[in-house]
């Protein structure tokens, strides 16, 4: 059993935590095998080229719509990595895995207060009296969220991470 490291960060506060990969993964009866192996291949390639493809849709067309196929693209790497997690070295796959996981996270931060956004619209459109002031701080926390983004985006596809998972698929 492996102990992995990772920090979650929500809103304004920060918390290291624990994970058992083996427990919180392990699906029973899945042994590794070279059938499994090359099946996992083919799987983790496409659904890794495709959220590439994705990531760089964003980043030269930031709107509601490639940010959605984006946090789509991320929850399918992700769960797929869970699923073949057996079938690779589960420290590159690891760190991989909270890339993956970091990047979703964000995206669906962004997601969310968009949809704020738009319900505060809507209650301001049905007469309900929303500050200008609330509305001000929500498009900060969102333009905040997507310079994160942005710029965990760039940094993953520049990563040694990236490059170590294309090696071993």
């Amino acid at each position: 059993i492996t102990l992995i490291k990772f920090s979650i960060k929500y809103h304004n506060f920060s918390e290291v935590s624990y994970v058992i990969m083996n427990k919180k993964w392990k699906i029973e009866k899945l042994r590794p095998s070279k059938k499994l192996k090359r099946i996992a291949d083919i799987i983790l390639n496409q659904r890794v080229s495709s959220v590439l493809s994705l990531m760089k849709k964003y980043l030269d067309n930031k709107n509601v719509e490639s940010l959605h196929d984006l946090r789509i693209g991320l929850r399918r790497v992700r769960y797929n990595l869970e699923l073949f997690l057996v079938c690779y070295d589960e420290s590159t796959f690891s760190k991989f895995y909270n890339k993956i996981e970091k990047l979703q996270n964000l995206s669906g931060e962004i997601r969310d207060l968009d949809v704020f956004l738009l319900n505060l619209k809507k209650l301001k459109k049905a007469g309900l009296i929303i500050e200008d002031l609330v509305v001000v701080r929500v498009q900060e926390k969102r333009k905040n969220y997507e310079k994160e983004l942005n710029e965990q985006l760039t940094k993953f596809l520049n990563s040694r991470t990236l490059k170590k998972i294309f090696r071993l698929n």
